[in-house]
């Protein structure tokens, strides 16, 4: 029997939650959502069913919804990666040897962060002051980056940055 859109769009989401729910358990095979109930979604729902004490039906009951539907959520805290920070004033502006503020605490920060791969920053002292060793620790990242050697964070060197941290901070590969 043909399924109607909404029965598709119910599919789609059902194969949805158990894909996300597949990331933090590894006994749930990963599935590609496509609306469609196939023999995938049946061994996925099978084994979300007997991990969670379930009779093991291969049915999407409203019992077995109602798990996965609170699975999924408790699954999304997990997964879910908070809100993006934009803290770069943007523009023109710039910071350079001398500033004390909140702005140069994150960069110095995201410098120690990335160290783990680049390994060649001399220790660096969190303060919130653009010290010496801050603005040397800049000059050899742009260097490295093949930046301007200016030894200031304009919007360029700030975006490298922040790209590198997001790359390598917590990388499990740089990281352990």
């Amino acid at each position: 029997m043909p399924q109607t859109n909404n029965q598709r769009t119910e599919i789609y989401e059902l194969q949805t939650m158990l894909r996300l729910l597949s990331q933090t358990d590894p006994l749930l095979p990963i599935i590609n959502p496509d609306g469609i109930f196939g023999p995938e979604t049946e061994r996925a729902v099978l084994a979300f069913q007997t991990g969670a004490g379930l009779a093991p039906t291969g049915i999407v009951d409203f019992g077995t919804w109602t798990a996965i539907t609170n699975a999924y959520q408790n699954a999304l805290r997990l997964t879910r990666r908070g809100l993006a920070l934009f803290p770069f004033p943007g523009g023109d502006y710039k910071v350079e040897r001398g500033e004390e503020s909140d702005l140069v605490y994150i960069i110095q920060i995201m410098l120690s962060s990335i160290d783990v791969a680049y390994d060649i920053f001399d220790d660096i002292d969190i303060s919130g002051i653009y010290d010496e060793k801050t603005e040397a620790a800049i000059r050899i990242f742009q260097r490295i980056n093949r930046l301007a050697e200016t030894g200031i964070v304009d919007s360029t060197t700030w975006d490298r940055l922040a790209l590198d941290h997001n790359r390598f901070a917590l990388n499990p590969i740089y990281t352990g």
